[in-house]
C-alpha cells in the first residue's frame, strides 16, 4: 500500500506529469507513490496514453474516465449528483479514492505545476510531523505569503482569496513557540513564474514570481489564516475529510460563482482545525506554475461573487463558528449546519436570495460529503486535541 497519494483534474493533457516522474525517480519516491488524474467531458483521449506512458516509466498512475466515475458514484449517488462536470470540483472524487486505498497523506496539484528543483514528495513529508519550532502569529489575523516570493515588477501581491479589507498593509508578524504536540496537517508550497492571484491583480499588469525567498518550512499559528489552494497543497490522512473542494457553477445575479472552491475550502480547513495539534505550514517545494490561458475578464466575472462574499464568511468564521466535536467528520457536520444557521441569521441585507440557497446547496454537500467519508473510514477520525 503506497502512502502519498496525489491527485490532479485535468481537461488537457498533463504532460507535467512526465517532469513529475523524473522528480519522483531522482529522490527515490516512485515506490511510495500513486497518482490519480481524473478526467472530465472534455479530457483528451491522449492523456490516457500519457498516463500510460508515465506509468510504464515507474509513476503509477491511475486514470479515471467519465465512465469510470459514474460507476464509482453509484456507490454515493447523493453526493456525486453534486458535483459538476467540466469543473475541478471532481478532484473530490480522487481525494476519496486515496482515502479508501489508504493513503497516509494526499497531495493536491494542479495540472499546470510542474516540480522545480526541490524533491518534491521530500518537501511534502513534512505533512503529519511534529512540528518544534517557532508558530507564526500576525496581528491581523491574516499572513500574507505572496510577501515570500520576489516578483517582477515590484509590486506587493496577495494571493488569491485573501481578505480585501486587508489589502495594502504589509505582514506584522511575532514568533511564538509551539506548545508540546503541535503537528503539521497541512502543507501549502508555493510558485514560481506565475504566482496564484485573482483577476483583479492579473487585470493591473503581468507580474513574474522570479524565486520563493522564504524558509523551507514556516507555520502559522491557528490564529492566524491564510488562503490554501489547491496547487502543490497536502494533508495528513486524518484531515481528508475536512480538505474539499466547494462545488462552484451555481447560477447567481451577474454571473455564475466559479474559481474559489478551493479557497473557501482552505478556510473551511483551517477552522475546522481551530482547537487541535493540527497547523498549517507553508514554504517548499516549490512547483513552476505555467498557468494554462485564461481570459482575464472571464476570471473576474467568475470570481465577482466569491470575492465579495469571502471577507464576509471569513469574519463569521473565525467570530461565531465553535466546533466541538471529538472526529474531524463531525466537525464537518457541524460546519454544515452553522453554513445553513448564518443563511437565516447573518446573510447580508444587499444579497440576493439566489446567494442564500447558494450557501445552503453547500451546507448540504458538506453533510454528503461527510457521509461519504465516514462511509469509506470505517471508523473514527480524532481530531487531535
Amino acid at each position: 500500500m503506497k502512502s502519498n497519494h496525489i491527485v490532479l483534474t485535468t481537461i488537457s493533457e498533463p504532460v507535467m506529469l512526465l517532469q513529475l516522474q523524473k522528480n519522483l525517480q531522482q529522490y527515490g519516491h516512485l515506490d511510495s507513490t500513486l497518482c490519480w488524474v481524473v478526467g472530465d467531458k472534455k479530457t483528451p483521449s491522449a492523456c490516457i496514453d500519457l498516463c500510460q506512458r508515465v506509468t510504464g516509466a515507474g509513476l503509477e498512475v491511475r486514470y479515471l474516465d467519465i465512465e469510470a466515475q459514474e460507476k464509482w458514484g453509484e456507490r454515493f449517488r447523493e453526493f456525486y449528483d453534486r458535483l459538476v462536470y467540466n469543473n475541478e470540483t471532481r478532484r473530490n472524487i480522487g481525494y476519496l479514492l486515496a482515502m479508501e486505498h489508504g493513503c497516509e497523506r494526499l497531495i493536491s496539484i494542479d495540472d499546470d505545476n510542474y516540480p522545480t528543483g526541490d524533491d518534491f514528495i521530500g518537501g511534502h513529508l513534512k505533512t503529519g510531523r511534529q512540528w518544534e519550532g517557532w508558530l507564526v502569529e500576525d496581528r491581523s489575523g491574516y499572513y500574507n505569503i505572496c510577501e515570500h516570493l520576489t516578483v517582477h515588477p515590484d509590486r506587493l501581491l496577495f494571493p488569491r482569496g485573501f481578505p480585501f479589507e486587508l489589502r495594502g498593509k504589509t505582514n506584522s508578524c511575532a514568533l511564538l513557540p509551539a506548545d508540546e504536540g503541535v503537528s503539521i496537517g497541512a502543507a501549502s508550497g508555493l510558485w514560481t513564474n506565475e504566482p496564484d492571484v485573482d483577476a483583479v491583480t492579473w487585470l493591473n499588469g503581468k507580474v513574474e514570481s522570479i524565486e520563493y525567498k522564504g524558509p523551507c518550512s514556516f507555520v502559522l499559528g491557528q490564529n492566524t489564516w491564510s488562503p490554501i489552494n489547491t496547487q502543490n497543497t497536502s494533508v495528513v490522512r486524518e484531515l481528508i475529510p475536512a480538505f474539499f473542494t466547494i462545488p462552484m457553477g451555481f447560477e447567481l445575479p451577474s454571473g455564475r460563482i466559479e474559481r474559489y472552491g478551493d479557497i473557501w475550502g482552505g478556510y473551511f480547513l483551517q477552522a475546522i482545525m481551530t482547537g487541535t495539534a493540527y497547523h498549517v505550514c507553508f514554504g517548499k517545494p516549490v512547483v513552476e506554475h505555467r498557468r494554462n490561458p485564461h481570459n482575464y475578464l472571464d476570471d473576474l466575472r467568475h470570481e465577482y461573487w466569491g470575492m465579495i462574499l469571502t471577507d464576509w464568511l471569513l469574519l463569521l468564521l473565525r467570530e461565531e463558528f465553535r466546533p466541538t466535536s471529538i472526529t474531524i467528520v463531525d466537525r464537518v457536520v457541524e460546519l454544515s449546519v452553522f453554513l445553513e444557521e448564518i443563511c437565516s441569521s447573518h446573510l447580508p441585507t444587499w444579497c440576493p436570495p439566489e446567494v442564500g440557497q447558494f450557501i445552503i446547496e453547500t451546507a448540504k454537500t458538506l453533510s454528503t460529503w461527510a457521509q461519504v467519508c465516514n462511509e469509506l473510514l470505517g471508523y473514527s477520525h480524532i481530531a487531535t486535541a
